[in-house]
C-alpha cells in the first residue's frame, strides 16, 4: 500500500515537470525579443533605485505602492539621461550623414572637374600630389572615380540606415522606460522573490546578491562615467586644434572608450596623423599630447578606481568579462559580462568551500 502514494506522487511530479518545462520554453520565446531593453532597464533601475527609496521614504511614507515616487524617478531618468542621449544620438547621426554627403558630393564632382574637387576635403598641397600621381598612373584616376560612386551610394545607404536605427531606438527606448518604472517600483520585491527560489542557504544567498550589487555598481559607474569623461575631454582637444565636427568625434571617442585596449586612440591618433600630413605639426603634437596626457589619463585613473577597487574583483576576471561580453552582446556585454563571470566565480568558490566542509576531513 505504501508504494501506491509514492507512485502517484511520482506521476504528479512528472506531469508538473513537463508542464513547467513547456511553459518555460514558451515564456522564453515570448520574452526573448525584449531581453535587451529589459537588461538596459535593469541597469537603469539599479542605478537610480537608491534615489527612489529615499524619495519614497521621505516624501511618500504613506504610499504603499510607491507609484508616485517611481513615476518621479522615471521622469527624472527620462529628462537627465534619455533626452540627452537622444539629442547626442541625433547630433552624431546628423554630423555623420553630413560628413558622408560632403565626401560623396566632392567625389562625384571629380567626374567633371577632376581631382581638383578634392580641395574641399584636403589641403591644396595634398591635392597637387594626387594630381601628379593620377597623371602618371591613370589607373589611380579610375580608382578614385569608382570610389566616388561608392561614396555616393554609401551616403544614401547611411541615411536610410540612420532612419531605420532611429525608429528601432525609439521603440527600444519606449520599452526601457516602461520596464524601468516597474523595476524601480517593484525591484525590491523581485529581489526578495529571487532570494526565496535561489537553491542556496540564506547566508550565501545574501552574499550572492550583495556581490551582484557591488559588481553592477562598479561596472555601471566605471564604464559610463569614464567613457563620458573621455568623450568630453576628447572633444575639447579636437576643438582646440581646429578639427571639424568636435561633437561628432567626441561622441565617437565616448563610444570607442568602452572598447578595451583600443579606446579613444582609434579617433585622436588618425586625427593627429592627418594634422601631420597637412603640415600642421604643432596642432598634431598638441592633439597627441592631449590624447596621451589627458584623455588616456582619465581612463587610467577613473576606470580602475570604479571597477577593480569598487567591485573588489580581480582585474583578470573583469577583463575576461568585458572582452567576452562585448563579443557576445555588444555594448550591453560591457555591463553584463563582468557580472556573469563574477557571479560564476562566486558560485564556484561556494562549491569549493561546501565540498571541503562536507566531504574532506
Amino acid at each position: 500500500m505504501s508504494s501506491e502514494p509514492a507512485a502517484t506522487s511520482r506521476g504528479w511530479f512528472i506531469a508538473f515537470l513537463f508542464i513547467f518545462v513547456a511553459l518555460a520554453c514558451l515564456s522564453y520565446l515570448v520574452s526573448a525579443p525584449l531581453v535587451k531593453p529589459l537588461s538596459w532597464a535593469m541597469l537603469l533601475s539599479f542605478t537610480v533605485y537608491p534615489v527612489f527609496r529615499r524619495l519614497r521614504d521621505r516624501y511618500f511614507p504613506r504610499s504603499t505602492s510607491g507609484n508616485w515616487a517611481a513615476t518621479l524617478v522615471t521622469g527624472v531618468v527620462v529628462l537627465l539621461l534619455v533626452v540627452p542621449t537622444m539629442f547626442a544620438g541625433f547630433v552624431a547621426a546628423r554630423e555623420g550623414v553630413r560628413f558622408y554627403e560632403t565626401v560623396a558630393d566632392v567625389m562625384a564632382e571629380m567626374g567633371t572637374s577632376g581631382e581638383g574637387a578634392l580641395s574641399a576635403l584636403l589641403p591644396e598641397r595634398t591635392v597637387e600630389k594626387i594630381q601628379v600621381w593620377t597623371e602618371r598612373y591613370p589607373i589611380l584616376r579610375t580608382g578614385l572615380r569608382q570610389a566616388a560612386e561608392f561614396a555616393a551610394a554609401t551616403a544614401v545607404a547611411a541615411s536610410k540606415e540612420v532612419l531605420g536605427s532611429t525608429l528601432t531606438f525609439l521603440y527600444y527606448l519606449a520599452m526601457i522606460i516602461v520596464f524601468s518604472f516597474f523595476l524601480i517600483r517593484d525591484g525590491h520585491l523581485i529581489i526578495e522573490y529571487l532570494k526565496d527560489i535561489m537553491p542556496l542557504p540564506q547566508r550565501e544567498s545574501e552574499a550572492f546578491f550583495r556581490r551582484a550589487q557591488q559588481v553592477l555598481q562598479a561596472v555601471v559607474y566605471g564604464v559610463i562615467v569614464t567613457a563620458l569623461s573621455q568623450g568630453v575631454v576628447g572633444a575639447v582637444g579636437w576643438l582646440i586644434v581646429g578639427l571639424p565636427s568636435p561633437v561628432f568625434f567626441g561622441a565617437l571617442m565616448a563610444l570607442f572608450a568602452m572598447i578595451p585596449l583600443l579606446g579613444t586612440a582609434l579617433v585622436w591618433v588618425p586625427g593627429a596623423i592627418y594634422l601631420f600630413y597637412t603640415s600642421s605639426t604643432m596642432s598634431a603634437v598638441i592633439l597627441l599630447a592631449w590624447g596621451i596626457l589627458v584623455v588616456s589619463m582619465v581612463d587610467t585613473l577613473m576606470r580602475p578606481m570604479f571597477i577593480s577597487e569598487g567591485a573588489q574583483v580581480h582585474l583578470l576576471i573583469v577583463f575576461v568579462g568585458v572582452i567576452g561580453g562585448v563579443a557576445s552582446w555588444g555594448i550591453l556585454g560591457l555591463f553584463m559580462g563582468p557580472l556573469v563571470v563574477t557571479l560564476f566565480v562566486f558560485l564556484l568558490d561556494y562549491y569549493r568551500t561546501s565540498w571541503r566542509t562536507m566531504f574532506l576531513p
